[in-house]
């Protein structure tokens, strides 16, 4: 039949409505009419398989949801880079104004400020060697022993008690 060639998918003119056509004369035909409507409904209408429909959407399903999971993955990724490198800026940042910090006070707070603060806010001066006055230990070291005190009546009264005690304890 002309329907069972696979060019006849091109051809636009089957889906048509409600148009004759006339085949081409051959030899051992005569001319005859054709309905188009009838020779589509004599067509094997494809069955749809359940099992078959289930299989592709679950397919479906399954790969929206994966290449949903991959793209928010990558989203989450490239937000998690943004925040490190913003991180790492602030870091940089920072280290830059302690050493600023750092070199201020150096220039408030150094040796020559505050010798220079001394002179002239307190009116000091460096000592003179006349000023100095050296100590000398030729005594080499040596150790104290610290006598005990006298003890008071409630010492006394405490330590006899304790004395008391402690030999009850041993008994």
């Amino acid at each position: 039949m002309a329907f069972t060639d696979r060019n006849a998918a091109y051809d636009l003119s089957l889906f048509e409505e409600e148009e004759l056509y006339e085949l081409p004369k051959a030899e051992s035909q005569e001319n005859k009419i054709y309905d188009l409507r009838e020779e589509r409904k004599k067509r094997v209408k494809y069955k749809i398989n359940p099992l078959k429909a289930f299989l592709a959407v679950s397919v479906s399903a399954l790969s929206i949801v994966a290449m949903t999971a991959i793209i928010h993955g990558q989203a989450q990724l490239t937000e998690l880079n943004q925040q490190i490198s913003d991180a790492q800026q602030d870091l940089t940042n920072l280290q830059s104004y302690y050493t600023q910090i750092q070199m201020k006070v150096e220039n408030k707070l150094g040796p020559s400020v505050i010798e220079e603060y001394a002179k002239n806010v307190l009116g000091m001066s460096k000592a003179e060697s006349y000023q100095k006055e050296f100590i000398s230990l030729s005594q080499g070291d040596r150790a104290e022993i610290a006598k005990e005190k006298d003890k008071n009546f409630f010492d006394k009264v405490f330590d006899m008690f304790e004395q008391f005690w402690s030999e009850n304890n041993n008994q």
